[in-house]
């Protein structure tokens, strides 16, 4: 039996090794998109929408890895929960790499028609936020810590304070300065498309408090309660 369980608390680490991987590629492809916007960098916007790819091979790659476990293994109880988490994660992270493929292709709409990024609102800002809670969001994950679950669920709160002061700041430029529209209507799409990827890093930090207590709960619980007397 103690090999057997040794096996499977390798292949269970090895799962969570090719999860990290997929999670810092869709979190470089983030990265890479934001500097593509600002930059109209062409080459910059090819190599995240190339990335894509990469991360959609780990998508394939990790759920055939969960379906073996769970077909060789039959794993109960948190080695369940565990394997659940990692299928529904990977849809999250994947959805993640799409947004970055789409804040590229924003810097290339802007650059085509030649439109130079400046500063309306602080777009480095909320996708430092929203990288933040990506990588703290794994790494919850990866050392079974719910400090860190929490921490992704409070910096939600300020990525969403933040997206909707942008909002309102952009429609004003918009109604203020009609020639300004089509870059700040693009702005307006990645803004939104970057406090949608904090979304999706809530979704993962929720499933990670299941694994860890066997508790499953939306994220407006846990700021419930930190609310209460």
């Amino acid at each position: 039996m103690i090999p057997m369980r040794a096996h499977f608390e390798a292949e269970l680490n090895s799962l969570r090794e090719t999860m990290l991987e997929m999670a810092t590629c869709a979190d470089n492809m983030l990265a890479q998109a934001v500097e593509a916007l600002m930059s109209g960098n062409l080459e910059l916007v090819q190599k995240v929408i190339a990335q894509d790819d990469t991360v959609d091979r780990y998508d394939i790659e990790i759920e055939n890895k969960c379906l073996r476990l769970i077909a060789t293994q039959q794993p109960v109880a948190r080695d369940l929960r565990t394997i659940g988490t990692a299928l529904k994660a990977i849809t999250d992270v994947e959805r993640i790499g799409d947004y970055a493929v789409d804040i590229a292709k924003i810097g290339r709409r802007l650059a085509r028609a030649q439109q130079i990024y400046r500063p309306l609102v602080d777009i480095p800002r909320l996708a430092h936020l929203s990288r933040v809670m990506l990588q703290d969001a794994l790494q919850a994950f990866i050392h079974h810590d719910l400090n860190l679950v929490e921490k992704v669920i409070r910096d939600d709160d300020e990525v969403d304070r933040l997206y909707h002061a942008m909002r309102e700041r952009l429609t004003q430029e918009i109604v203020e300065h009609p020639s300004c529209a089509l870059l700040a209507l693009n702005i307006m799409f990645a803004a939104k498309y970057l406090e949608r990827v904090s979304d999706h890093v809530v979704n993962i930090a929720e499933r990670v408090w299941f694994v860890e207590t066997g508790e499953l709960k939306p994220a407006r619980e846990f700021l419930n309660e930190e609310d209460s007397p």
